[in-house]
C-alpha cells in the first residue's frame, strides 16, 4: 500500500469490479488504450484477477488508486511487463531479465485534470525505485495521448522512441 496527500494505492479486489468498469466502459478513455477497444463488467472482473496473478508471479503490478477525502476508486496506476521483441504485455517471470516495466496509469474521466495520475505514478515510480529491480521505467504512449505525455514529463519521462505493439499499434516509448 502506497499512501500520498491525497490518495490511497493498494491492491485489487473484486468489489472494485464497479468502479473500474466505469472507466473500461468510456470510449474516452479507452481511445488510447490497447487497440481503443471498450470493455464491460466482466472484463475488468478478469483484469482484476490477472493483476492480482501478476502481483504474485512478480512482486509487482498495478495499483487501484483511491480518493483519500471520499474513498472513491478513480482508476489504477503501477507496472506492467513487457517483452521488448514482441512488444507484448505478460509477467516478468515468464518474459525473462530482458522485460522492460512499465509505468502506467488510467483513471476515470471524472477524475481527469485534478493531478490524481501525476501524483499516483511519481508515488509508484518511487516505490519501484525501491521495491522492484529494474534497469529503468517506461511508459509506453499512443502518439496523439497529449494528456498522458504530459503526465509522463511530470514524473520526470522522456520520449525515447516509437514502436509497433503485437496488435499493431504505434506507441511512444517515454523513459525514466
Amino acid at each position: 500500500m502506497i499512501e500520498t496527500e491525497r490518495l490511497l494505492l493498494r491492491l485489487p479486489v473484486a468489489d472494485d469490479a464497479p468502479a473500474l468498469t466505469e472507466a473500461i466502459v468510456d470510449p474516452e478513455v479507452m481511445r488510447y488504450l490497447g487497440n481503443g477497444e471498450t470493455g464491460g463488467y466482466d472484463d475488468v472482473v478478469e483484469q482484476i484477477a490477472a493483476l492480482r496473478q501478476g502481483w504474485e508471479a512478480d512482486g509487482f503490478g498495478r495499483f487501484v488508486v483511491v480518493r483519500r477525502e471520499d474513498g472513491a476508486v478513480i482508476g489504477r496506476v503501477g507496472l506492467l511487463a513487457w517483452d521488448p521483441v514482441e512488444w507484448r504485455p505478460g509477467l516478468r517471470s515468464e518474459i525473462g531479465d530482458s522485460a522492460e516495466v512499465e509505468l502506467g496509469w488510467t483513471l476515470l474521466r471524472s477524475a481527469w485534470g485534478a493531478g490524481y495520475a501525476t501524483e499516483a505514478a511519481r508515488a509508484v515510480a518511487g516505490w519501484a525505485g525501491r521495491e522492484v529491480s529494474c534497469r529503468r521505467l517506461i511508459s509506453l504512449i499512443h502518439p496523439d495521448n497529449v494528456r498522458s505525455k504530459r503526465v509522463a514529463g511530470k514524473v520526470g519521462e522522456r520520449f525515447d522512441s516509437t514502436i509497433v505493439t503485437h496488435r499493431g499499434v504505434p506507441a511512444e516509448l517515454w523513459v525514466l
